[in-house]
């Protein structure tokens, strides 16, 4: 059975306060907050995207969902998955005034596929 990956982002919004995990890939993490960086000032990284992935960047009002997080960014691993040859993260940004929940699906060439943000609930 093939997860449905956007309805398990969508669920995990809905969770309350989750637990942070062990963070055992630091630069995967490192690569997130340089990107999330990026997108905050205005200025996102293609390169980093798939071309399917580049689409979340025009998402209206991405940059402004960013602006109550504190800079540099201050991930927490929530979640790690493996679907096939990708990956997906789910991170909390702890930010005001309130906190978000990032998702991002990286593949095989470690080239974003999707990158999801929402505020916690």
């Amino acid at each position: 059975m093939k997860l449905n990956t956007l309805l398990f982002f969508s669920s995990l919004c809905c969770i309350g306060s989750a637990a942070a995990i062990p963070d055992v890939e630091p630069d995967v993490t490192a690569q997130v907050i340089e990107v999330l960086e990026g997108v905050a000032d205005g200025k996102p990284a293609p390169e980093r995207f798939t071309e399917r992935g580049t689409s979340y960047l025009a998402v209206p009002g991405l940059p402004a969902l960013m602006k109550g997080c504190s800079r540099p960014f201050a991930l927490e691993l929530l979640s790690r998955n493996v679907n096939g040859e990708d990956r997906l993260y789910v991170y909390r940004a702890k930010c005001q005034p309130q906190a978000l929940r990032i998702a991002v699906d990286f593949n095989k060439a470690a080239r974003i596929n999707r990158l999801e943000l929402a505020p916690e609930r």
